[in-house]
């Protein structure tokens, strides 16, 4: 099976984020984001950068530090979502989705980062 992962490469903590619209007691809207597995909840997954020519094809497109994450499958997960990678606070957006061989088993997301990295 191709686009799998040994369990030791999922390795690297991930966080899917929703934004989420309300309205507070004063009537003012508050823009949040909530984990769609569970507050603090992580998924393990294998994060690894774009380098070598992908790097130079990603600059072409004007992708902004671009990663490829595998990780097992989950109908939560969606385009619509932000990542988070650890404990770093700037996130993520999703570019594509692919359940490998539509298998349900594994998912392999295409992200870059929402703005460039400070």
């Amino acid at each position: 099976m191709s686009k799998a992962a040994n369990p030791g490469e999922l390795r690297t903590p991930v966080y899917f984020m929703r934004h989420v619209k309300t309205t507070d007691d004063e009537g003012d809207h508050i823009d949040s984001l909530v984990n769609v597995f569970g507050e603090n909840v992580a998924v393990r997954c294998k994060w690894v950068n774009v380098h070598g020519t992908e790097a130079f094809e990603a600059l072409t497109l004007q992708l902004r530090e671009p990663a490829t994450i595998t990780c097992r499958y989950s109908p939560l997960i969606d385009r619509t979502l932000d990542v988070l990678k650890g404990t770093d606070p700037d996130p993520y957006e999703i570019i594509s989705i692919d359940n490998v061989q539509e298998q349900n088993r594994w998912m392999e997301i295409k992200v870059q980062r929402k703005e460039a990295a400070r």
